[in-house]
């Protein structure tokens, strides 16, 4: 454990989008190793979240996007990949995987705040009539109900897709391309603190076992 002062706290921004499954394990571990430093949590997307780092509104950030900016360090963190959420009676449970073009073919629901490049790129790739059976929804919960009553599949980060089986829907991996969500840890270059330090050590270490534990599967 490592003793800080009463007095010292602790701001945090977190993005709509970061898997909840790491960053559970690095909040928890923050609160047994840090019991006596008060933690705020702030939700903010975007330009918002590295505005507020610049400002000195935050001690640090997590989200999905890799920031390059001369006044924050942007570091990479734990990798989900992207699945296919369908229901548990879909007609495509006899497959072990699927591609982007075999998904484009059943209405299908993407929550835009998990940002994934590469996945955007491809589906920009396909004809018009094949990416408008693609729609967007306002958070994987809404993803999640849409697919779990049938109408349609839903792509979204692994991890969360198969915490939410009890929800009525299970997971298949896309096989045309590692398509990766990368959360990255964001903090100011010029006002480094002890407390801020440990935080990133905690969570190089909570990223280093959650992908120990993804080789082993």
């Amino acid at each position: 454990m490592h003793a800080t002062s009463q007095f010292s706290h602790f701001r945090l921004a977190i993005a709509p989008g970061v898997p909840s499954s790491c960053l559970s394990t690095l909040l928890a571990l923050q609160r047994t190793e840090e019991p006596d430093t008060p933690i705020a949590f702030f939700e903010a997307s975007g330009d918002a979240l590295v505005i507020g780092l610049d400002e000195g509104r935050y001690d640090a950030g997590i989200s999905l996007r890799h920031v390059s900016a001369p006044f924050l360090r942007s570091q990479p963190l734990w990798i989900d990949n992207m699945a296919v959420a369908m229901p548990l009676r879909s007609s495509l449970l006899g497959r072990a995987t699927l591609t982007t073009a075999e998904v484009l073919d059943y209405p299908g629901f993407r929550w835009q705040a998990e940002t994934c490049p590469l996945l955007d790129q491809r589906l920009s790739s396909f004809p018009p009539l094949s990416e408008q059976s693609m729609q967007h929804v306002t958070s994987f919960e809404i993803l999640a109900l849409w697919v779990a009553a049938g109408y349609g599949v839903g792509i979204s980060a692994q991890s969360r897709i198969e915490r939410a089986h009890a929800w009525g829907i299970t997971m298949r991996p896309l096989s045309d391309a590692p398509y990766e969500v990368v959360t990255h840890l964001q903090r100011p270059r010029e006002r480094a603190s002890a407390i801020s330090e440990l935080f990133e050590r905690r969570a190089m270490q909570v990223a280093k076992d959650s992908a120990a534990y993804s080789n082993t599967r």
